[in-house]
């Protein structure tokens, strides 16, 4: 293997340093580094020093890495700036890496930089050589905590130590004659009791509160992502506390911004609340639980009339297509039918009668062989017409028939409908609009504070649309399952499709197990079961209710018959105009 040392460290920073350099034991650190390469080889080994380590110790152990270990060494030191690029060593090491820290207390600046270069490789191994006290053990452990560093060995003074975080920081020496006994144990599934605090607020149906049945004055949570959280931390042996249990209100809503804020300054680990993302200076986010696509919720409206329905059961171009069939029917009649004798209009109602599956006006007898196979057609013809029509009109008059609803911006526009947006994603909402459409959308976009959305969506409140990702749809939907007129529906105005996932600090120590346990949930199914059992607790809750808007019996009226009676009385008037031409013709 070539040899790949990038060297970072300059001369002058060891003369500038105020402290005389310190004699580390090499020799006991190649030996615990010898004895990690005989259990899991490497490729890569990161070295961070505070400057005061004697710079032949360091290019002597860089020259032994290389000969006896092939492997790449990266120096970094406390005076090296550090960089700009977020990734750090990310770019270069994958997981294969063996990163080594000389140091004497934990609140040196060398630990910053080892902080940002091994961004993303946490869980990578880390052996860390102290020349202080043994007093600043404990500090130094809970600075590797702090840092979310797991494999760690700490050499001092001959020693090696181990620490586990779980339930609480504790280190251990390790008995160095146990050679059969790996030095980094590797990452636990036993978190020993663990407590993983942090709040939980209304999210409908992610996370929710609802009240004990059993216990009165007590609260339960519920959600898809309460139940994931809460399966996982289980499985682990962890607890889950909720640090604001009691003080919710059941008209609140959760602030996904303050969330993300106590993230980014490491006062919360990990949230209940699945959420589109968090800003990278705050945090990540875990493995996708869906992605799902986000459109507008709208309010259905534009319903037809009652007196159209009879005509709603055919499309336009299939009304023409049986005038038409009408009319050429009746020529080919007049010239057919033994019954026709030269006169048109029985030859127009014959045809009629036909259509209609109804008798001719006039008896027939002996009719001829062409004349009865275009009786018969007209009679399939009038059978399947006839009995379709009946059977949608009658679906029709039990439900509500609506029109044209909105599914573009362009409609969205032209109505004028408003859109209730949370404050905080009014811009991740324009982002997703055409751009020569921004300014008119912002127009309609109506900014609110979550406490008010979610009280004007669970009062139906038809004044605005709302942005809905489709697993939140799927929940909301179950309110009008028994609704004889929805009064919401999806539309195809979409603003794109943000990936779900829960909100955890920068190198949590729970990403790489709680990404393989939401893989198990999804191949499992647990997910939409999750979605569609919390329906029952939330309606008990108030938070949904089902629309039960059916409509009493009502009878045909005047109104209801309006489209028959304009086609009587156009009727009447064209047999009034026909009868006058006939006496005019007459009397001529």
């Amino acid at each position: 293997m070539q040899r790949a040392t990038l060297l970072l460290l300059l001369a002058s920073s060891y003369s500038l340093a105020a402290a005389t350099p310190a004699a580390f034991n090499m020799s006991f650190v190649q030996s615990i580094v010898e004895r990690v390469a005989h259990e899991q080889s490497w490729k890569h080994t990161p070295v961070f020093t505070n400057g005061l380590v004697q710079l032949e110790q360091v290019q002597h152990l860089l020259q032994w890495l290389q000969q006896n270990l092939s492997v790449a060494s990266y120096i970094f030191t406390g005076t090296t700036p550090l960089i700009s690029d977020q990734r750090g060593l990310r770019l270069r090491i994958n997981t294969d890496a063996l990163s080594l820290l000389f140091c004497q207390g934990p609140e040196e600046l060398i630990w910053q930089h080892m902080d940002h270069q091994l961004r993303k490789l946490h869980n990578t191994r880390l052996i860390v050589v102290l020349t202080g006290q043994r007093l600043a053990l404990q500090q130094i452990f809970e600075r590797l905590w702090q840092l979310q560093f797991l494999q760690v060995l700490v050499l001092h003074e001959q020693r090696l130590y181990g620490y586990t975080p779980y339930p609480k920081v504790s280190y251990f020496e390790l008995q160095q004659q146990q050679q059969q006994k790996p030095l980094f144990a590797g990452r636990t599934h036993n978190f020993n009791g663990y407590v993983v605090s942090t709040p939980a607020e209304n999210d409908v149906p992610r996370v929710f509160i609802v009240p004990d049945a059993q216990r009165p004055g007590e609260q339960l949570v519920r959600g898809f992502g309460y139940h994931i959280m809460a399966e996982f931390l289980q499985r682990h042996n962890a607890q889950l506390n909720i640090s604001n249990a009691g003080l919710v209100q059941n008209n609140s809503s959760v602030n996904m911004s303050r969330i993300n804020q106590l993230i980014g300054a490491q006062k919360l680990e990990i949230t209940l609340h699945p959420y589109i993302g968090i800003e990278p200076e705050y945090g990540v986010r875990s493995y996708a639980l869906t992605i799902a696509k986000n459109c507008l919720i709208v309010p259905v409206r534009n319903e037809i009339p009652r007196y159209m329905y009879l005509l709603s059961p055919l499309h336009w171009r299939a009304w023409l297509l049986l005038l038409g069939s009408v009319c050429y029917m009746s020529v080919a009649l007049y010239w057919l039918s033994p019954a026709a004798s030269g006169s048109a209009g029985y030859c127009l109602l014959e045809s009629l009668s036909l259509h209609l599956l109804l008798s001719t006006p006039v008896r027939i007898y002996k009719p001829s062989l062409r004349y009865a196979l275009v009786a018969l057609q007209l009679f399939v013809l009038g059978f399947v017409v006839t009995n379709c029509y009946n059977n949608q009109l009658s679906s029709a008059l039990t439900a509500t028939l609506v029109g044209e609803q909105v599914d573009s911006f362009e409609q969205l526009i032209a109505q004028q409908q408003r859109i209730l947006v949370k404050q905080h994603e009014v811009s991740m909402v324009l982002e997703q609009v055409p751009p020569h459409m921004q300014e008119q959308v912002a127009r309609l976009v109506v900014p609110s504070g979550p406490d008010e959305q979610m009280q004007a969506l669970l009062s139906f409140n038809t004044s605005y649309s709302y942005p809905f990702t489709v697993e939140r749809w799927e929940f909301f939907r179950l309110q009008q399952q028994y609704a004889q007129k929805p009064i919401y529906r999806y539309s195809s105005v979409c603003l794109g499709s943000p990936v779900i996932g829960f909100a955890m600090r920068k190198d949590s120590h729970f990403e790489v197990p709680f990404n393989h346990f939401i893989m198990n949930v999804q191949t499992t199914g647990l997910f939409s079961y999750w979605l569609a059992s919390d329906f029952n607790d939330a309606l008990n809750a108030g938070f949904v209710r089902l629309i039960d808007n059916v409509d009493n019996f009502k009878a045909f009226s005047l109104d209801t018959l309006r489209l028959a009676w304009i086609v009587l009385v156009g009727g009447w008037v064209f047999a009034a105009v026909a009868f006058i031409c006939e006496h005019c013709v007459a009397w001529r």
